[in-house]
């Protein structure tokens, strides 16, 4: 199985990446892991405080960038991250008047976790850790292996440098889909290390800088 990272051979951008990690979500407040799109793009949208938490950091954000910034923003169609797009622009409209819309696209969609999709969120450390010790251990476990999800994202980035510029452009995801595309902004050489960086919060703006 190949995959490719597909800002491998790009040296620079014309616009402005954000990673903005879903607000917290029901699926969060029941430890439960949601990666299977018929249940994610449906059901387990934002909890009360994950709403908050998007509002909150939109506006911290805004505190801190220019206020004729031109924005875009693209979402997983996960109802978390739909969700979490649209408080996000709704924030943004009360900042400078004018509401960007919302695009969907599912390369920025969660990664599917396999057999351990509907259980208890503590697998997550199982499946990091199967990552890097035994990929193909993941694989047989049907969970989408980290080098597909930064083929998607990143694929989607380029699309983006194509149609965009001098934009600053949020990409409204889950922790590790923007934990994997980080790999490829860092110049990281194997998908599988995510974990080795820092941990997005929820609803965490994070600049995604190609180094």
């Amino acid at each position: 199985m190949s995959f490719t990272n597909q800002l491998l051979n790009v040296n620079s951008l014309r616009n402005q990446y954000i990673g903005v990690r879903h607000g917290e979500s029901e699926a969060n407040v029941a430890h439960l892991i949601s990666s299977h799109p018929p249940v994610g793009t449906n059901i387990h949208g934002l909890s009360p405080t994950g709403q908050k938490q998007v509002v909150e950091n939109t506006k911290s954000f805004l505190e801190s960038s220019s206020p004729n910034a031109s924005y875009v923003i693209i979402s997983s169609d996960f109802r978390r991250a739909r969700e979490t797009a649209e408080i996000l622009a709704s924030t943004l409209s009360l900042s400078n008047g004018n509401k960007p819309d919302v695009q969907l696209d599912p390369r920025l969609r969660e990664r599917f976790f396999g057999i351990y999709d509907g259980t208890s969120d503590e697998n997550y450390e199982l499946i990091w850790k199967t990552d890097e010790d035994n990929p193909t251990k993941n694989v047989t476990d049907q969970v989408e292996p980290p080098e597909s999800v930064r083929e998607r994202t990143t694929a989607l980035v380029k699309e983006l440098e194509d149609k965009y510029e001098n934009q600053t452009i949020f990409l409204v995801s889950h922790g590790d889909s923007l934990q994997i595309l980080q790999t490829a902004f860092q110049r990281l050489p194997n998908a599988n290390q995510q974990r080795h960086l820092k941990h997005l919060e929820r609803a965490e703006f994070r600049r995604l800088i190609l180094k």
